[in-house]
């Protein structure tokens, strides 16, 4: 009996240790083992924070020059969805990403883009944002998004953006073709 319920307290300390250490994966890193490497990898996510709700606002207002200076080189934005059912699902290069940010034809009295919530971890941050707005066909589009940001040097080197993507079609289907 004595036997049983001490492989029974291993396996709980066993199991207890996976989750805390995400499968095998230790949580604490070596950013974070002494207290002024923590005090400097908790600036680090704050920044990083910072830099993603600067991003988020430069996006709101299109300001496609501000975007520029804030993602690397190689950045790509990745939207959830099938391309056959939504025309911006799929991946996209900085081009295509600043492209769909210069025109404010669509919202021409702006959106009303809010961070809900906004976590950070290592070099990610991640987002809960709600849109809406006014478009030009004048129907209201309304929105929640979860952005997925991945940070390299104090840019932005990834976006991945999941939505409603039936609330984006309906959207896209209300553009008059030309």
């Amino acid at each position: 009996m004595k036997m049983k319920k001490t492989l029974k307290a291993a396996l709980i300390t066993v199991a207890f240790t996976t989750v805390i250490t995400g499968c095998g994966e230790t949580i604490a890193n070596e950013n974070t083992n002494n207290p002024d490497n923590f005090k400097t990898y908790k600036m680090e996510l704050g920044e990083n924070k910072e830099l993603v709700a600067e991003f988020i606002e430069a996006m709101r207002v299109s300001n496609v020059e501000k975007l520029k200076t804030m993602i690397t080189g190689d950045f790509s934005w990745w939207i959830i969805g099938k391309p056959e059912y939504l025309v911006t699902a799929g991946e996209h290069d900085t081009e295509y990403f600043l492209d769909f940010f210069k025109g404010t034809e669509l919202f021409p009295e702006g959106l009303e883009f809010k961070i809900v919530s906004i976590i950070a971890e290592d070099n990610k941050v991640a987002t809960e944002a709600t849109i809406k707005a006014k478009t030009a066909m004048g129907t209201f589009y309304e929105n929640t998004y979860h952005f997925l940001f991945i940070i390299e040097n104090g840019k932005v080197k990834r976006m991945k953006e999941y939505m409603d993507t039936f609330s984006a079609v309906k959207l896209f289907e209300s553009i008059p073709q030309q």
